[in-house]
């Protein structure tokens, strides 16, 4: 009996031995998260010859008709037991292949996309978009149909599509079309986006808009900015969406100035008699793309509103190209300079050609000796100082606003150097 018991301690100490060699084999070849089905499937593999090994050398007892009827039993479970052992040889084949690993971004056949948290022998866990954890089997995912969003790359490269009236210019679309894209900030830089025509119907024109963005997670809101932006851009232009089934679509209304200043944050909260007086002092003024606006450390002297194009808000120091933000129709910058007599804390640069309003000191002090009223008004304006300001990006020196009484007090400082100024007094002179 001693000498059986050795023996099948020998055994078992050879079985654990040819496990270890296994599974370090394993282990070196690949990583070892995804091949723990295997190993422990070779693993299983070992114990069972290492069972018979024993029943045969150590008791001497043959084994052939123990084979036979281990066959009888293997087949009446895996009758009973088909759909089971289907997950589990499919998990064996997932673990050998390697399609996906935990941690992956995938969506499967049938509407499940996330991201992999676990591989086990019968299913797989994908923790949902939506918060959930999906538990899928490990049949259905070999044999449904997956992509998955992380290899080779995590960067991913995406198009949307575009239908605007047939009777627009095509350079024209083109040029709005480039304008919106460069206006977002969530879209990767390299490979550049592009813009392409792809289908000419009676009842309009179709463009593909291509984008590369870091990461599949991040195409919801790349898409709801890159959407925004060309909704934007086109009314700007008065380029009107194409209508199924409608050939021909009558040009849109383009924003004129004074609807630039009703939704500007700067003026809209001004009476339309004190907006128009302001009017009076805008100027139309036209930048090619690559033309600075304004630079880091100028002397703030003028504020714009964009009426069409892309500008590009950046640091401006030396040698650093990070861009702080984009500004596309309808935004203004430079302001909250202006008011305070604060140097511009970043660079504003034309992406494309831009169509803007321009309102300088002497603007704003005509503006006031006509009408002298007028400094209530802008009064209004510094008591929304902290949320224009942290609008204002031009302005942001720091991640420190001043309070909206600071603000009120700096404006109130700056009418009255205007107001003082000696061209005021000559017009007063005039009146």
């Amino acid at each position: 009996m001693w000498q059986q018991l050795i023996e099948i301690g020998w055994w078992l100490v050879a079985a654990q031995c040819a496990i270890g060699i296994v599974r370090l084999l394993v282990v070196f070849e690949t990583k070892p998260r995804e091949t723990r089905i295997v190993s422990d499937l070779m693993a299983g593999l070992i114990h069972l010859l290492t069972l018979f090994a024993v029943i045969n050398f150590v008791f001497a007892v043959p084994v052939g008709g123990l084979l036979a009827t281990s066959g009888v039993i293997a087949i009446v479970l895996g009758l009973a037991l088909q759909s089971s052992l289907s997950d589990v040889f499919s998990g064996v084949a997932v673990g050998i292949e390697r399609p996906y690993s935990p941690g992956d971004l995938v969506w499967v056949e049938g509407g499940i996309e996330g991201r992999v948290v676990q591989v086990n022998w019968r299913s797989t866990h994908i923790a949902t978009l939506n918060g959930d954890v999906a538990i899928v089997p490990n049949s259905v995912m070999a044999k449904a149909r997956l992509v998955n969003h992380s290899l080779p790359t995590k960067v991913r490269r995406v198009s949307i599509t575009v239908k605007v009236a047939a009777n627009e210019r095509p350079d024209r679309c083109m040029a709005v079309l480039d304008a919106a894209v460069k206006t977002c900030v969530l879209l990767s830089a390299t490979p550049p986006p592009s813009v392409a025509r792809s289908e000419l119907q009676g009842d309009g024109v179709t463009y593909d808009i291509s984008f590369t963005i870091p990461s599949i997670e991040v195409f919801v809101d790349a898409r709801t900015e890159l959407l925004g932006h060309i909704q934007s851009h086109l009314r700007h232009a008065g380029i009107a969406l194409a209508v199924p089934g409608v050939p021909i679509q009558g040009r849109l209304q383009v924003p004129t100035a004074a609807t630039l200043r009703e939704e500007s944050d700067w003026f809209g909260v001004l009476a339309e008699a004190d907006r128009s007086l302001l009017a009076d002092q805008l100027v139309e003024v036209w930048f090619a793309a690559g033309d600075q606006l304004m630079r880091r450390g100028d002397d703030p002297k003028v504020l714009f509103i964009v009426a069409s194009g892309t500008v590009e808000i950046t640091d401006g120091l030396p040698g650093s190209t990070e861009v702080i933000f984009r500004l596309g129709p309808g935004g203004s910058l430079g302001a909250i300079g202006m008011i305070t007599g604060t140097p511009y804390a970043a660079t504003a640069t034309a992406l494309t050609p831009v169509t803007a309003y321009r309102l300088d000191r002497k603007g704003v002090g005509d503006a006031i000796a006509a009408r002298p009223d007028l400094v209530k008004s802008l009064e209004v304006l510094a008591r929304r100082g902290q949320e224009l300001n942290r609008r204002d990006v031009v302005a942001r020196q720091s991640d420190h606003v001043d309070p909206p009484e600071m603000f009120l007090s700096k404006l109130r400082s700056f009418l009255q150097k205007i107001s003082e100024s000696p061209h005021n007094d000559d017009q007063r002179r005039r009146r």
